[in-house]
This record gives structure tokens, sequence and C-alpha cells, in this order.
């Protein structure tokens, strides 16, 4: 079940995808190197300062990624929780984080990795940074739970329940991609590879 963005979370992502949105197209007008953090800014009208308060370079607004995400914000409202739901909630916060607006755009950002592979190294790095930052808070979570004083280890548990989702969402985006249909039907493709993947784990001896 999708549980509710918080407003300021809400803008906050707005904002991030529209910077990544010029990011992307400006690279693949003029070429990554050519392209500038000022006019980046100037094609989503804002300031320098703002592109640099949302992405630390330019090269993590063409990814559309880097280790510092989710905000503070996001990690809050996944920390307190907005329901029972934790695998849920990670993947509200994940789909996010790692969703552009429009299945245009993933393609977009597809093609200019394959032009660009140093871009795909850059990509997967900052995943992994962003999955532990997750993680962190997820164990956070877990502890306060109170529930979960069989699992041996929390931290390990809760990377597997990050990994995992991260799995599943991109599993999905692949599918959207596939299917020519609009990024708007993430969640519900999500859950649906993921009730897909508790059945075969149902079903493993």
């Amino acid at each position: 079940m999708q549980q509710p963005e918080g407003l300021r979370a809400r803008k906050q992502r707005q904002t991030r995808d529209a910077i990544h949105r010029a990011a992307v197209d400006l690279a693949i007008e003029l070429g990554p190197d050519a392209a500038t953090v000022a006019e980046i800014s100037a094609r989503v009208d804002i300031s320098p300062r703002t592109f640099f308060n949302y992405y630390p370079s330019k090269e993590d607004a063409f990814v559309g990624v880097h280790e510092g995400l989710p905000s503070d914000d996001e990690l809050a409202e996944l920390r307190e929780g907005t329901s029972d739901d934790l695998i849920g909630d990670i993947l509200t916060l994940m789909i996010g984080v790692f969703t552009p607006s429009d299945e245009t755009l993933i393609t977009q950002r597809k093609e200019l990795m394959h032009k660009h592979p140093h871009l795909m190294q850059r990509q997967w790095a900052r995943m992994i940074g962003v999955e532990q930052r997750i993680g962190e808070v997820v164990a956070e979570r877990m502890r306060a739970a109170g529930t979960f004083g069989d699992v041996p280890d929390i931290d390990d548990a809760a990377r597997a329940l990050v990994v995992t989702c991260n799995a599943v969402l991109r599993l999905s985006i692949r599918k959207i991609v596939a299917d020519h249909t609009s990024t708007a039907s993430i969640r519900p493709q999500a859950d649906e590879s993921l009730r897909m993947l508790r059945e075969v784990l149902n079903t493993l001896p």
C-alpha cells in the first residue's frame, strides 16, 4: 500500500527532478563536458547556489543521484514511519529518489550513460552510498520498533531490505520502459514485483 509523501519532501523531490531533467537535456545537447552548472540552473530558473543544495556536482545531476540522498526530511519520514508497512515505506522513499518523472527521461539517461560509460560507474557508486544511508535509518527504525529481537544482525537485515527494494524498483522501471507505460504506474508495478518475489521465496525449500 502506497504511503503519502510529506509536502516538504515532495517539493524537494520535484525540484531535484527538474534539475536532473535539465542536466540530462543539456548533456545530450552539448556533451557532459560542455554543459555547465550555470546553464543547468538557468533552465530550471534557480541560482547555482540552489543547484548545489541539491547536487554537489553537475555529474551527480546527470545521473540523478548522489550519496547525500535522500534528504534529511525524507529520511526523517522513513525513520518515524507513516505506517506499519516498513517495506512499503522504503519503496516510497526509493521511488522518490531513484525514479525520474517519466519514461522519456529514463530513456534519455540510459542513452547518456551508454555514450559516456564513466557516468554509469558514477551512478553505481552513488547508489551504493544511498543504499547505505537508507539502511542506517531502516536499522534505527527496526531497533525502535522492538519487534525484531530474534533477528541476529539488524544492520545486515536492514541492508538486505534496502537492496531488495532497490532490485524490485529496478525491475519495475525496466518493465515500464519496455511496455512504454507512464512512470505514474511505478508504484503498482513495484507492488506487483514485490508480491511476485514474496511468492517465489515462499515456494523455496
